[in-house]
């Protein structure tokens, strides 16, 4: 894709080299603040650069440079490995246009699920299989916050206008079209991601008792919280099965029948996943090198009886007969 310079210079953008980075061993959701920079300089052109996140304060987007589309596709969580990895940072003005002039041929594949179900292990095979992909680009996360994701926000369309700059950035930092696994965060406005009537979406669930069970260990999330996150990737599903080509992935059957799930992915990306990319994913943990490897709550359980003693409350089960959705929890 093209790039916006002028004379050899990124336009109105400056770069910096970063001295410090904070939150390496948080799974915080990606700031600008996450870097102790140099004082800036106007870019030069650069080969790739990587979009990281929004700067609301500054009214600016932040790109990462010097890193390998490799190393970003293999990694657990793209905003982990960016900021571990990020030696220089591109500042790139809101309202200016964006590093990529031309917009891709399509918007990328957006993988949809409320954590816990075995989405960043699908992200290892797709890598395994050699289709493009990335976990959790931030980006997109910001966007989806209950602030910037409500429509009377009147400073919600600029940025909205930046995150699909940003995502056409993307691809353009990739040579080609991912697919994109989102942050649980983002089920909660699927609209944003969905502007073309052709767009192909996916949404990978896990039986209620199970998740909840891995959510409370995990994250420590309380009976309320842990029922509106799964509740929330529920309706996503609702809403992207009518105005998407949505594909409904559940974890159960790539445990029961892998090379059968592999085999119905591959079918809807209209590529190839093989039986070995699969296995090749699987003799790593997933999350290794993350902090979530090895993490436990205290008192998770008695937050897991909390859990499902709601979930099996009249009110969310009239709550979940009203989705009209096929039954993904029992």
């Amino acid at each position: 894709m093209d790039s916006n310079t002028d004379g050899g210079l990124i336009r109105n953008a400056s770069e910096c080299t970063v001295l410090r980075v904070r939150n390496t061993s948080r799974i915080s959701i990606a700031a600008a603040n996450d870097f102790v920079c140099s004082k800036g300089s106007p870019a030069t052109l650069v080969p790739r650069a990587f979009p990281y996140c929004l700067d609301f304060l500054h009214g600016r987007a932040i790109y990462i440079t010097g890193v390998e589309p490799q190393g970003v596709q293999s990694a657990p969580f793209y905003y982990l490995y960016l900021r571990r990895h990020a030696r220089r940072v591109l500042r790139v003005p809101l309202d200016d246009a964006f590093l990529s002039r031309t917009p891709p041929a399509a918007d990328p594949v957006f993988l949809f699920s409320p954590g816990r179900c075995g989405s960043t292990l699908m992200s290892q095979v797709l890598f395994e299989a050699g289709i493009p992909s990335v976990s959790e680009p931030d980006f997109y996360t910001q966007m989806a916050s209950w602030f910037w994701s409500r429509p009377f926000n009147p400073l919600a369309p600029r940025y909205r206008r930046a995150m699909w700059a940003m995502s056409g950035d993307l691809s353009g930092a990739l040579g080609v079209v991912p697919v994109v696994k989102l942050r649980a965060e983002c089920t909660r406005a699927p609209e944003l991601f969905v502007r073309r009537p052709d767009a192909r979406t996916i949404v990978m669930v896990r039986r209620f008792e199970s998740w909840s069970r891995s959510t409370a260990r995990v994250f420590g999330n309380g009976p309320a919280k842990a029922v509106c996150k799964y509740m929330n990737a529920l309706r996503c599903y609702a809403w992207l099965a009518r105005r998407s080509r949505c594909l409904l992935v559940r974890y159960e059957d790539w445990l029961s029948e892998p090379r059968a799930a592999a085999r119905a992915m591959g079918d809807f990306l209209e590529r190839s996943i093989s039986p070995e990319a699969a296995d090749r994913a699987g003799r790593v943990h997933s999350q290794e090198g993350t902090p979530l490897i090895g993490r436990i709550r205290p008192g998770w359980e008695a937050k897991w009886a909390g859990a499902m003693a709601l979930w099996r409350s009249p009110r969310l089960v009239t709550a979940r007969r009203q989705l009209e959705i096929p039954n993904v929890w029992d």
